[in-house]
């Protein structure tokens, strides 16, 4: 499959700035395998207002870029099958291990790779690289395609 920009990117996932931490895809095999790339800035709203500044790419983030980069590879795997009317859900992540800090200026490279697919989750790990240095790797990762309706907020009563 050919690279994912931006903007082919917010097609398949439903996160906007400045919480759309994947900005490129480089390589995708649905499902088995993505490399997704995502350049770290010092103008992100987290930077901001910190009372001793600490440029360190928060480790929350670096495993929420993981997970999109993950969600883009069976999103799209599922979308093949005709399974793909849902929406993407982290479910839980072990054996995480992280390398040295992530700074502004660094390109973290996503790889990651499919474990197993189940009928409405799926298995992954993989490794992201700064510079081809390991910054964070995880063992097992899950991720469940949950259908919309199913995560809309229920409808209030207004009583007056």
């Amino acid at each position: 499959m050919s690279p994912l920009d931006c903007a082919e990117i917010t097609r398949i996932l439903p996160h906007r700035a400045p919480m759309l931490l994947v900005d490129r895809v480089t390589e995708l095999v649905p499902g088995e395998r993505v490399l997704a790339l995502k350049a770290i800035s010092a103008e992100a709203p987290w930077y901001r207002n910190l009372p001793v500044p600490d440029y360190s790419y928060p480790s929350c983030l670096l495993v929420e870029s993981f997970a999109q980069a993950a969600a883009i590879l069976i999103t799209q795997h599922w979308a093949r099958g005709g399974d793909g009317s849902g929406v993407p859900i982290f479910g839980s992540m072990s054996g995480a291990r992280f390398g040295r800090p992530v700074l502004p200026g660094d390109v973290v490279e996503h790889d990651v790779h499919v474990d197993r697919i189940l009928s409405d989750s799926a298995i992954f790990g993989g490794v992201s690289r700064v510079d081809g240095e390991p910054v964070l790797t995880v063992d097992r990762m899950i991720v469940a395609l949950r259908a919309e309706r199913a995560l809309a907020a229920p409808e209030r009563s207004h009583t007056a």
